[in-house]
């Protein structure tokens, strides 16, 4: 018996999230089978499609369209991110996930993949090097002194609900 395409997405998260990738992988096919128009299903049938079957430009045609429908999920930026990474393209990869930061800027999942890159925040200072003493001291400063300024640089934008 077929499941419905919603039951489909949301035994795929789970197998996702116990890192069981075949098993969601094949939740999410069938989930994007059922409703080829669904941004949500596209995304992430798109990531397990690189992960687990090494399906590189399905992945980014899915994932990129996902992005198109629907601009505003950083998830899909997570997403599209870690198929570059998958196909060795870590420099696409950084310039996806800073995109997704700017949709939102307090994605853990974004975050902690840059940081697992070693990739760190941008100068406070632009026109100076990050390694320059006025940066280092403000970036101490705000830092210690005012986080919240540094962890929000823009308005988070609030993501559609799609009950």
């Amino acid at each position: 018996m077929t499941k419905d395409p919603a039951e489909e997405f949301q035994l795929g998260t789970e197998e996702l999230g116990s890192d069981k990738m075949e098993l969601a992988a094949k939740s999410f096919e069938r989930a994007h089978a059922a409703d080829k128009t669904n941004a949500e299903y596209m995304s992430y049938y798109g990531l397990c499609a690189a992960l687990q079957w090494g399906r590189i430009g399905k992945a980014i045609t899915l994932c990129t369209k996902a992005i198109k429908i629907d601009f505003e999920r950083a998830d899909f930026y997570l997403n599209l991110g870690r198929v570059y990474l998958e196909s060795g393209n870590k420099k696409g990869a950084v310039t996806v996930f800073k995109k997704g930061l700017g949709i939102d800027s307090e994605h853990k999942g974004l975050h902690d993949i840059l940081i697992s890159m070693g990739i760190k925040e941008e100068a406070l200072l632009p026109f100076l090097s990050r390694a320059h003493p006025l940066n280092k001291r403000l970036g101490i400063f705000f830092k210690r002194r005012l986080p919240s300024l540094l962890s929000s640089k823009g308005p988070k934008k609030a993501q559609k609900n799609k009950d």
